[in-house]
């Protein structure tokens, strides 16, 4: 009898055990296939932050009419710091707080500071100046040497809008709120996204589109006051505006952001303008 009592109890742990066992071993494969579905759906995030989605990247929120964008607003997008200078119905008209840097104006033309072709001398760690014309020939850039040697200034051989196209390219968060891609057909690069805004802008010779640019003399006069205050502790006027005054002698003058004439071989900082979307 006794064997037999014995016989039942080692049975019983030997039952427990085995479920015991069971339990474990489903665990251990529930474990496994959760791990598996947890890495693919991180994958399935991963891509789609990089390369489908703009979370990180957002319009512009609304504001009611009680509480406008005004010119000379500070607003945040894109890791930056941005002002108001036109307060549109579906959209904002920002220029950069800052002026670029050294490395990001150097970086964008791929030159030393020391170059004063595009410098003399005035980019420096603390703020980097540039010329918006070539001081000699170059058949990339506007130019002047002599009256009797020149090309005249406009937009699209300046050097500001290389160095703004260029900073707009290898900008990471800006690339998220406009994607870029190369259209074969158009032979230039489009936007895809519908959070930058493709401007319609005039240099003061001829209209251009683009969804980067420098501001109008005007659109910097507005908010001249707030720009002295919050620029970085530069003055406006040392920025470039994107206009042109006249052509005399071969020398192309434009406006500065104070509103006086100045030479394109002068140098000045840089501001990058965008138009954004409201939500």
């Amino acid at each position: 009898m006794k064997k037999k009592n014995g016989f039942i109890a080692v049975s019983v742990i030997y039952s427990f055990f085995l479920v015991f066992l069971m339990i474990m071993l489903s665990v251990t494969v529930n474990n496994a296939q959760n791990r598996t579905l947890l890495s693919a759906i991180k994958e399935d995030i991963k891509l789609s932050l990089n390369q489908d989605e703009e979370f990180i990247v957002n319009t512009l929120p609304n504001r009611d009419k009680t509480d406008l964008y005004q010119i000379g607003d500070e607003v945040n997008f894109v890791g930056e710091s941005w002002l108001v200078v036109n307060n549109k119905a579906d959209s904002v008209v920002l220029v950069l707080k800052r002026a670029l840097n050294q490395r990001e104006v150097l970086e964008s033309l791929n030159v030393e500071a020391s170059d004063a072709y595009y410098f003399n001398n005035e980019c420096t760690e603390a703020r980097c100046k540039t010329r918006m014309c070539a001081t000699s020939y170059s058949s990339n850039f506007c130019f002047y040497e002599s009256a009797a040697n020149y090309y005249y200034y406009e937009w699209d051989e300046s050097i500001a809008k290389k160095v703004v196209d260029n900073w707009f390219i290898n900008n990471d968060n800006l690339q998220k709120a406009c994607r870029l891609q190369y259209d074969i057909a158009a032979d230039k690069r489009i936007c895809t996204k519908n959070t930058l805004i493709n401007m319609t802008f005039t240099d003061g010779l001829q209209e251009y589109e683009g969804y980067i640019r420098i501001p109008t003399s005007e659109e910097a006069n507005q908010g001249m006051t707030t720009w002295v205050g919050n620029n970085g502790g530069y003055y406006a006027p040392e920025a470039w505006t994107l206009t042109n005054a006249n052509q005399t002698l071969g020398q192309s003058y434009g406006y500065d952001i104070s509103g006086n004439i100045q030479e394109h071989t002068q140098t000045m900082t840089i501001r990058p303008v965008i138009e954004v979307r409201k939500n």
